[in-house]
């Protein structure tokens, strides 16, 4: 049996991806449906995070990603979605570790308004009781 918790937020930025040319090279904007869930044993508490935790520690790692030009911010010449959710699971990830609970980070997903989406997925499965 697999336990999980997902939660989503919306951040917007600004961005180009100029290895692609075109209107992907010119400066434009997207809005980001940003989803990450996890999974891991039942607590104490018969949860496997508090959602309220969950989405306080997306905020932390989206805080400095909303309303922003992500090529600055994410120091890439081509600002891709899949560039974005690799560094929410990277900040994710590490926020998740200092908890005290064994969960595994399994999805960061990113979608635009119009359903295009990139995703960041661990199937490495959930560890064991320690």
């Amino acid at each position: 049996m697999v336990l999980g918790v997902c939660v989503s937020t919306w951040i917007s930025a600004a961005l180009r991806v100029e290895s692609l040319g075109g209107s992907a090279a010119s400066l434009h904007g997207h809005d980001y449906r940003l989803r990450v869930c996890v999974e891991g044993p039942l607590g104490s508490d018969n949860t496997v995070v508090d959602h309220y935790v969950l989405e306080r520690l997306l905020s932390e790692c989206t805080g400095e990603l909303d309303h922003v030009y992500l090529n600055e911010v994410l120091g890439v010449r081509d600002a891709t979605a899949e560039v974005l959710v690799s560094r929410i699971y990277e900040c994710l990830a590490n926020k998740l570790a200092s908890i005290g609970r064994q969960l595994r980070l399994v999805l960061v997903e990113a979608c635009t308004a119009t359903g295009y989406c990139s995703y960041y997925r661990d199937d490495r499965g959930c560890p064991g009781p320690a």
